[in-house]
């Protein structure tokens, strides 16, 4: 008896046509979630490094490394030609402090708005005792883990071109600013107590924020606030655009 051979059935050209159709559908209406996932990702991994920056130099004082400390923000143009924010830590020794306390005409008491100071050392004295890029040019000239610095070409803040800069010290009254850190209201120099970070793009190189709100005022898809007080406490929020409000990470 003759076993006849099984037909097997396959795709023909129009049923291939439509599962690649199908195919392509899925992948458009997934690929858009999955971009801004990335992004948001990528945005959110920077915020955190320069977070815990500023959380590990402020322990840096609480362990008594250092007794006056920086946070020094500089939007600038990298060495890769890209233009991002570089961060980086810096600390004074106790022993160097004192000298400054005990000299009434240092310009610690001469001169307290500069107390942070954020002069490029190339063409001052050295002031901070360890930082790790003195000359500014994304060099590191000193390896220690208790200062750092991080290049970021995918974040921007609120300014461009320019230097921002927070000082915490081994006692609170320390606590000042310099640059585009600080505020003016008459003859009083006022420390800002936040850091505006979002997404950097071909369309966007800082964020728009309104002084008096602290809201975007214009659309940020990724945007988020690293908040501090005069103890070292850090917070962190991001902008919630559909309910127009902050939420604490």
């Amino acid at each position: 008896m003759r076993v006849q051979d099984e037909k097997i059935k396959g795709f023909n050209v129009l049923e291939l046509i439509v599962v690649i159709a199908i195919i392509g559908v899925l992948s458009a209406v997934a690929y858009p979630n999955f971009s801004d996932w990335r992004k948001d990702r990528e945005t959110r991994n920077s915020v955190v490094k320069i977070k815990s920056l500023i959380e590990g130099i402020n322990a840096q004082v609480q362990r008594g490394q250092y007794a006056f400390v920086q946070v020094d923000v500089n939007e600038v143009r990298l060495l890769s030609g890209d233009d991002g924010l570089i961060v980086t830590s810096k600390g004074m020794k106790p022993k160097t402090l004192a000298t400054l306390l005990n000299n009434g005409e240092s310009g610690w008491w001469v001169k307290p708005n500069e107390r942070c100071n954020i002069v490029d050392e190339a063409v001052d004295e050295a002031y901070w005792d360890e930082d790790p890029d003195p000359n500014r040019d994304q060099i590191i000239d000193l390896d220690k883990i208790e200062v750092r610095q991080i290049v970021l070409d995918n974040v921007a803040t609120t300014w461009r071109d320019d230097v921002g800069a927070v000082c915490f010290g081994k006692n609170d009254q320390w606590y000042s600013g310099n640059g585009e850190l600080v505020s003016s209201s008459g003859d009083d120099v006022i420390v800002d107590s936040y850091l505006f970070i979002c997404n950097r793009s071909n369309t966007r190189s800082q964020c728009d924020i309104d002084n008096l709100t602290g809201e975007p005022t214009t659309e940020h898809d990724y945007l988020y606030v690293i908040e501090w007080s005069r103890f070292g406490n850090i917070k962190l929020e991001k902008w919630n655009k559909r309910d127009s409000e902050w939420i604490e990470q």
